[in-house]
């Protein structure tokens, strides 16, 4: 147990009730969190609430219990993943303990999630083929595309040449395609932008058919997520996920888009899941079977992997990409926390997979709690 881990420490007991407090008070946030997310998809799926055989509870809860008392490892995230995939997998991650103990200890310097800033994406990331941004709201200042501060007529002039329609979004933390705005014109852009403080001002990307065909509306992309080894420091990619719109213009599971999962060999899993659960083997609007093939999906791993192999501070990262009209792989944005294990686990695949133990062993050892 952590708590007894940061009774052992040798620090003055001031610091190590400072230390727990933290600890429960995150512990307690995300179970109330999950908890609340986990009854809505009870309410719409009671199937989901499977008896599962005692030997996979008892060793779900064995191999978690590092960060819960046996009997106080949830088991909410195991008994939805088996019952969405048919797999029976002890070591699925409880959402809870993801939230409260294994992302923060993974990805725990806050310095780092500097890099998923968008203002600076291009910048830093020539290479990646990242959308063009042609304005930046930064602190209320509007810059340029080269983030040069643009004020009275220079302003003015940014804002004639600007051909529409363009995307607007939030420049920093922004989830779940909240704040994003497709803009007609330079009214409606002045109405969008005037009381947001970081924005970006983003041409509008088209794709490539093989990918558009299951739903035109949307840019549909592909979340790769990385784990650099604590061992040997080593990037590997932990899993991929076509996510695709569903009758609307983002793709994002929390604003109503779908999510399949992506095997290995770049085979799309054979259904898509909404964001509680809800199981489709075609998509509901353009009626595409979730059995396609992701297109050169040898180019976008190893194009994940050069991008993130920039990123520092990180041993979790999550990576949006997007295949453009002329079949290229190309980024759309980074992702440093707040990620999104469930793509994978509702297809019964633990986020970790193989380095599953080795990334419980380095939480339990290195847990963020004991060093703040």
């Amino acid at each position: 147990m952590i708590a007894g881990k940061i009774f052992k420490e040798s620090v003055s007991w001031k610091q190590k009730f400072r230390r727990l407090l933290l600890c429960l008070s995150r512990k307690n946030a995300a179970g109330k969190s999950w908890k609340k997310r986990h009854a809505i998809v009870f309410k719409q799926h009671p199937e989901y609430r499977v008896m599962l055989p005692t030997s996979v509870e008892r060793n779900h809860r064995e191999l978690w219990n590092p960060f819960r008392r046996k009997r106080n490892v949830p088991m909410d995230s195991l008994k939805i993943c088996t019952a969405i995939s048919g797999v029976e997998n002890p070591e699925i991650v409880p959402e809870e303990i993801f939230q409260s103990d294994i992302e923060p200890s993974l990805n725990h310097y806050p310095e780092a999630h500097f890099q998923s800033v968008k203002h600076f994406y291009s910048n830093r990331h020539p290479e990646a083929g990242f959308p063009t941004c042609y304005l930046h709201k930064i602190e209320g200042e509007w810059y340029d595309n080269r983030l040069k501060l643009l004020v009275g007529k220079p302003l003015e002039t940014a804002l004639s040449q600007l051909t529409f329609p363009v995307l607007v979004k939030p420049g920093i933390d922004s989830y779940g395609g909240s704040g994003v705005n497709f803009v007609e014109d330079a009214g409606m852009l002045s109405k969008t932008v005037k009381n947001r403080i970081h924005v970006v001002v983003q041409q509008i990307m088209d794709q490539a058919p093989e990918l558009a065909v299951y739903h035109p509306e949307s840019l549909n992309t592909v979340r790769v997520y990385l784990y650099r080894s604590v061992l040997d420091n080593r990037l590997h990619i932990l899993n991929c996920a076509f996510r695709t719109g569903n009758g609307s213009k983002v793709d994002n599971v929390a604003s109503g888009g779908l999510v399949s999962l992506i095997r290995d060999n770049g085979q799309l899993n054979g259904f898509a899941l909404d964001r509680y659960g809800q199981k489709y083997e075609q998509h509901p609007v353009s009626g595409v079977s979730f059995n396609g093939e992701i297109p050169n999906f040898e180019e976008l791993n190893k194009l994940a992997k050069v991008v993130a192999g920039q990123l520092h501070l990180l041993r979790i990262i999550g990576l949006d990409l997007f295949y453009d009209e002329n079949e290229q792989w190309r980024m759309l944005e980074i992702n440093t926390k707040g990620h999104s294990i469930r793509f994978a686990q509702y297809a019964g695949q633990p986020f970790f997979g193989e380095f599953t133990k080795e990334v419980i062993e380095y939480c339990k050892e290195n847990h963020w709690a004991l060093t703040v």
